[in-house]
């Protein structure tokens, strides 16, 4: 039996090369969050401009609890602190339901784009690299781990609670004081899913390994290929049964 804790709960070793992961998350949470902001503005919400959202500084779409309180309490549990972050779109300016969907859409939307960027490179049909993790130079574990978390971070994104990206997409199937009310209590939500992760990663990384594995074959990539990658980045070791 295998009692290791799931990659992203391992205790971390800071490389350089897991910090240069850590600051290009940085870049990818901000075109998440960009993608929002500038689909927001072509729907309505003319103040995306106004207050300085359509930008790729990074320091304009801090928020406290996703890119601060989180981030901290994953560190001091031994986790691997990917900061968040949030774009606060003006709904009532947005011109229809359709547009509130796209704009919900737009950040996972935005994480599968650079997944497939990537991924790209490292696809076997091209035969640029070896089939084995262990026998890579550091930049094709970079590039892996890089696709393996933005393409986690679609799956994440589109669970349909708040303040998460699902969420946006289907609310509009719930009367709007359920809507409200769900909204309201957002940060519940929010730390009960994290409390999953931490409590029940036996059941709740399955789910995301098979969702993953399944999109990466679809498209002729192997998942183990990304998520040893992200094992070595992460952890700074070699899997045994890459070795042995």
């Amino acid at each position: 039996m295998n009692n290791e804790p799931p990659l992203i709960l391992a205790m971390a070793n800071f490389s350089p090369m897991l910090i240069a992961v850590l600051l290009a998350w940085i870049v990818c949470v901000t075109i998440h969050e960009f993608s929002h902001a500038l689909v927001a503005y072509f729907g309505g919400d003319r103040s995306m401009r106004e207050r300085g959202y359509l930008s790729l500084d990074p320091t304009k779409f801090i928020d406290p609890v996703m890119s601060l309180l989180i981030p901290a309490i994953v560190l001091l549990m031994g986790g691997f602190p990917l900061p968040g972050a949030s774009v606060p779109v003006d709904r009532s300016l947005l011109r229809n339901e359709k547009w509130e969907k796209l704009v919900s859409a737009a950040g996972p939307a935005s994480n599968f784009i650079l997944f497939l960027l990537f991924a790209a490179i490292l696809h076997p049909v091209f035969g640029l690299v070896d089939p084995n993790p262990a026998n890579q130079p550091t930049w094709v574990w970079f590039i892996a781990a890089m696709a393996y978390l933005n393409l986690f971070a679609v799956f994440l994104n589109l669970i349909p609670i708040p303040p998460l990206d699902g969420f946006g997409i289907i609310e509009h199937q719930f009367d709007p004081q359920a809507r409200e009310t769900m909204r309201r209590n957002s940060t519940i939500f929010l730390i009960m899913l994290f409390g999953l992760f931490f409590f029940a990663p036996q059941f709740i990384f399955p789910i995301f390994d098979y969702m993953m594995n399944t999109t990466m074959t679809a498209l002729g990539f192997d998942f183990q290929f990304f998520l040893a990658s992200f094992h070595i980045i992460r952890t700074g070791q070699i899997p045994e049964i890459l070795t042995s």
